[in-house]
């Protein structure tokens, strides 16, 4: 039996074990902020354990482990790295779901709960594609590393970022596979740059019915906000500029004091961090009250790799031989760990499940595109691996 029979038998034969282990996952509270992961990576320290692979943990911070596992195969080849993360998106009011955000319940075809789509879905893939690469040791050429990281949601300092900074040797590879929600549809090798920024409006304050004696720490936001719009129309590409908190005023019949704003600007290929940057000093001239400060200093600019590279080819014809059609290669609207990888010069590719339902009220990931895309990286990494024999 060759190694591809072998491969897809394990996918086909081990479907309710993958399931489970998705429910499983999407029960442990794994909710950035706070961003406490270590009862998951337990998790995945168990399972890995029971599949015979060593791992070991880096954690800058305590709460918020990174797993590293490798395996080397028979010969010298290409190191694949693939990456996950552990954290998801905080709840919110549970009141309005519908059920127990963190209950793993089945419904509809659909695992039910916080962070599966974004990525518990992708994660438990990539999780069950290494160990099913490490049953294969003996007949593949290359390295295996799995890398299981926290901090992705609140911008991966103590994550991706800190591996490929402190664990290169390690971690950085010849070629990245990451999970996170893409769509079917396409597969993305390259992303928008995250600039977020917080503003603070501080002013006197006072009595609402003496608005002579302060000017409206609120109000003075507001302007701000549709001043910050202007943003959304540089060339060459348009930005996006998102009011993601708005933090003001303790009383309603009170002049507020103070209003901070943390905007999340998303900068297309082609407009630089540093020009958002200027355009955003430039409106805050005009308002004394007014500072900012960046909260991702250093992130990377928006990034890509070679849309051509093999793996592309190799992603897009095995989800072609389930979907019946090719996934398009594009740049991606949301961001992801992959960048790390890119500014690195490692060319780094996404394909995931369906976005739709991220981060939003009765997030549920299909199982059938989870059985999809473990299935497509599995055979895409076996083929990418096996190219150099």
């Amino acid at each position: 039996m060759s190694a591809r029979e072998k491969l897809l038998g394990w996918l086909d034969a081990e479907r309710d074990r993958q399931v489970e282990f998705l429910r499983a996952f999407t029960r442990i509270d794994t909710c950035n902020p706070p961003g406490d992961t270590t009862e998951a990576a337990d998790f995945f320290r168990r399972f890995l354990d029971a599949e015979g692979l060593s791992h070991r943990t880096e954690a800058p911070q305590a709460s918020m482990p990174n797993l590293i596992s490798s395996f080397a195969g028979a010969k010298s080849g290409r190191h694949l790295i693939l990456n996950g993360h552990l954290d998801v998106f905080p709840i919110g009011d549970r009141s309005v779901w519908k059920g127990d955000p963190l209950s793993g319940e089945i419904v509809d075809g659909r695992v039910y709960g916080r962070g599966t789509v974004d990525m518990k879905c992708g994660t438990t893939a990539l999780l069950f594609v290494h160990s099913y690469l490490h049953r294969l040791k003996d007949e593949l050429p290359g390295k295996v590393t799995l890398t299981v990281v926290s901090d992705e949601e609140t911008g991966g300092k103590w994550g991706a970022d800190w591996l490929v900074n402190n664990c290169a040797d390690e971690v950085l590879g010849d070629c990245v596979l990451n999970t996170e929600p893409s769509g079917l549809q396409t597969v993305r090798f390259g992303e928008k740059s995250m600039l977020w920024v917080r503003f603070r409006v501080k002013v006197p304050g006072g009595h609402s019915a003496y608005p002579h004696i302060s000017p409206s720490a609120n109000k003075i936001a507001a302007s701000l906000i549709k001043e910050l719009e202007a943003i959304e129309k540089m060339e060459p590409d348009d930005p996006s500029v998102n009011i993601g908190v708005m933090q003001g005023g303790v009383k309603v019949n009170m002049l507020p004091a103070e209003c901070v704003l943390d905007v999340d600007f998303r900068l297309p290929v082609g407009i630089t961090r540093q020009a958002v940057l200027d355009a955003i000093a430039a409106i805050v001239a005009r308002h004394p009250a007014i500072s900012f400060e960046e909260l991702l200093e250093g992130n990377p600019e928006a990034n890509w790799c070679d849309p051509t590279h093999e793996m592309v080819g190799h992603l897009t014809r095995n989800a072609a031989s389930a979907l019946g059609y090719e996934p398009k290669p594009i740049v991606s609207l949301g961001g992801t760990d992959t960048r790390f990888w890119r500014m690195k010069g490692v060319p780094a590719y996404v394909y995931g499940c369906s976005p739709a339902g991220m981060g939003g009220i009765d997030e549920a990931v299909s199982i059938a595109e989870f059985h999809h895309i473990l299935r497509t990286h599995a055979l895409a990494a076996l083929d990418y691996l096996m190219a150099t024999t």
